[in-house]
């Protein structure tokens, strides 16, 4: 079955569900997956890019995370 038969599908089932904790249910799951799938801004992935290349350019150029958790 393809996405879009899928999806039809589903809508039919919501419009049979009689439950509110049901629809509250799966408003919650929604809302979640949908934070967690949200892209990356472009100056987000631009410093992504940026610390990506100053690692490959400099890999030896790191901190020991003892170190830095003994300075703290």
């Amino acid at each position: 079955m393809d996405l879009e038969t899928r999806k039809y599908h589903l809508i039919k089932e919501l419009f049979n569900i009689e439950s509110e904790i049901i629809i509250d249910t799966l408003e919650r799951v929604l809302k979640r997956e949908k934070e967690e799938i949200q892209e990356l801004s472009f100056e987000q992935k631009k410093e992504l890019d940026n610390r990506l290349e100053s690692y490959k350019n400099n890999a030896d150029d790191v901190l020991d995370w003892k170190e830095v958790k003994n300075d703290w």
